[in-house]
């Protein structure tokens, strides 16, 4: 994008809005479908039992953490990508895909080995011998998919990277819509295929993993706007390379995993410590972290256009365009932070109500959305900073700052606040929820001043001009 002397002072952040938009939206739609997989699978298996709806989502809750390792890694492809093609070093991106491919590879299987053998955990947790099985199936049968859906993570990031979303939108949608029949094959049973219960979701799970990756291979073999850059002919692919590719990606992509972890562990310590406050409290928590999750992705979704933008002006070197990227697209998710929150404020007793039909699960649950509207403004603030700083190649500290935020902050003074008397009276789930509006404000101040800093480091050293 190119600046007009003559048009509107704002024209500039106009255009680059509509991009970054144009980005989001198909992003948004993505995380959707790949939400509703989980739906699916929840109200599928819930048909045949109680056993069964328990070991899809204790199934799932041990799947979550597995999954992010490779995500988290692979991530750092997008940035990557796009700072090589804002340099327009074709050639580079060609090589970061190819060692992608390859860091997928050992990724997908050491994924694969741990869900294998987490039995250990579920030792541990004492389940009913009919909630053990089929967790431990649902495991070992959705196992054999993480290869597949690791390689398909590689060819995914590389598009967004190029600043194509629409394919991942197609390809979420219609694993969604394979997901179905699939479903209802290997939980159900038909003809000579026999009723796995919740462990037929794992089944299914794991062709669609594939089948997404054969997809994405065909796409980028097809498209005009890949196809010049993939190769996936043996002699020119080239060997795993650490000074070539995998070294950057893991410089960048550990410090995802781990803040993708902090996150994802906070929430499901959550749940386990409140367990003992009795089953209003754990639906009236689980209530408001569906409500929650399903808000929070249109913020991560422009945080996601916001890194492939930020990471193109970063190759370029152009200051201008770097800020631009950021006051509109932080800008603009704070705007629309501020309607999801005054919603949230204003409907939370109705919202809960379309849960729960249960009065103390509603009441419970509309406490706790007020909290979350309190803090939705700072969550689109710190994540939008985590897609800024993850385009300009700065991942460590949003690793730091997810520590502090969501560990020391959301669960250990959540913890405090909920059970101790050190402060005040003992909150209990009330307690936890002030923990992550603390956790968010101080990531939010934390962040913004680290892109400042970042920002102004790279103007210093003429990597931006």
């Amino acid at each position: 994008m190119t600046s007009n002397a003559n048009a509107p002072a704002g024209a500039d952040y106009w255009l680059e809005l509509k991009q970054l938009v144009r980005l989001a939206i198909p992003i948004l739609l993505a995380q959707l479908a790949l939400t509703g997989l989980g739906v699916v699978d929840t109200v599928m298996s819930g048909q045949v039992g109680t056993d069964d709806l328990a070991a899809i989502g204790l199934g799932s809750s041990l799947l979550l953490p597995v999954f992010m390792i490779s995500t988290g890694v692979l991530l750092a492809l997008t940035p990557i990508v796009a700072r090589q093609k804002g340099r327009e070093a074709w050639g580079d991106v060609t090589q970061f895909l190819h060692q992608a491919i390859w860091l997928a590879l050992p990724l997908g299987l050491v994924s694969l080995f741990v869900l294998m053998h987490l039995q250990w955990v579920l030792d541990w947790l004492a389940l009913p011998q009919a909630v053990y099985r089929l967790t431990d199936d649902y495991l070992f049968y959705i196992a054999f998919g993480l290869p597949g859906i690791a390689l398909y993570q590689a060819f995914r990031f590389f598009w967004e990277g190029l600043g194509l979303t629409v394919p991942t939108m197609i390809i979420s949608g219609l694993a969604l819509v394979m997901n179905i029949p699939l479903n209802a094959v290997f939980i159900y049973g038909w003809g000579p295929i026999e009723a796995y219960g919740a462990a037929g979701c794992g089944i299914a799970s794991a062709i669609v993993m594939w089948t997404m990756l054969l997809m994405a291979v065909l796409y980028v073999l097809a498209s005009r706007h890949t196809s010049h850059l993939v190769s996936l002919h043996w002699s020119r692919f080239g060997l795993p390379s650490w000074r070539n590719g995998i070294r950057d990606l893991l410089v960048l992509g550990v410090p995802n995993t781990l803040a993708l972890l902090f996150e994802v562990s906070l929430f499901s310590f959550i749940a386990l410590f409140i367990a003992q406050l009795g089953a209003v409290v754990i639906a009236a928590h689980q209530v408001a972290i569906s409500y929650t999750s399903m808000v929070f992705m249109i913020p991560l979704s422009m945080a996601m256009a916001i890194t492939v933008r930020t990471g193109l002006a970063y190759g370029q070197g152009r200051l201008q365009a770097v800020k631009q990227s950021l006051a509109t697209g932080i800008g603009f998710s704070g705007l629309v932070s501020l309607v999801t929150a005054g919603l949230t404020y204003w409907l939370a007793y109705p919202i809960a109500a379309l849960y729960s039909p249960d009065a103390d699960v509603i009441a419970l649950a509309g406490s706790l959305l007020w909290l979350a509207a309190m803090y939705q403004l700072f969550d689109a603030i710190q994540v939008g900073c985590a897609g800024a700083l993850r385009g300009l190649h700065s991942t460590r500290i949003i690793m730091v700052v997810t520590f502090i935020s969501y560990w020391v902050i959301g669960l250990g003074l959540g913890y405090a606040l909920a059970f101790s008397d050190w402060f005040w009276a003992p909150q209990g789930v009330m307690g936890f929820w002030i923990g992550i509006l603390l956790g968010l404000m101080l990531a939010a101040v934390l962040l913004s001043l680290n892109l400042r800093q970042r920002v102004r480091y790279l103007v210093t050293t003429g990597e931006l001009q």
